[in-house]
């Protein structure tokens, strides 16, 4: 059974904690240029997060480090190419943690 949780974890920090439950989590950061986000955040009607907060968050954020289990996809890229990359890396066994 797996779960798909959807979160803005900006910090190796805030991912550290998600990590203390199961020990398959894997992150999936999508990344690109902050005016395309701020293009597609200005289209949203009735979203949560104001358009004025991007350059905040843009610059909290903590990418994925080597040593974190997870994969940096283009936002740029099509949507069905995207799920379709999530998909295929969440039916490949995880590697073995370096002991």
């Amino acid at each position: 059974m797996s779960t798909l949780l959807a979160c803005s974890a900006l910090r190796r920090s805030y991912r550290d904690i998600l990590r203390q439950g199961p020990p398959s989590v894997q992150f999936v950061h999508l990344d690109g240029p902050t005016g395309i986000i701020r293009e597609r955040m200005t289209a949203r009607v009735g979203h949560y997060m104001p358009v004025s907060l991007l350059d905040s968050r843009t610059a909290r954020l903590e990418p994925l480090s080597p040593d974190e289990n997870g994969l940096v996809l283009d936002l740029r890229l099509p949507t069905e190419q995207l799920v379709l990359a999530v998909a295929d890396r969440l039916r490949r066994p995880l590697p073995r943690p370096v002991t």
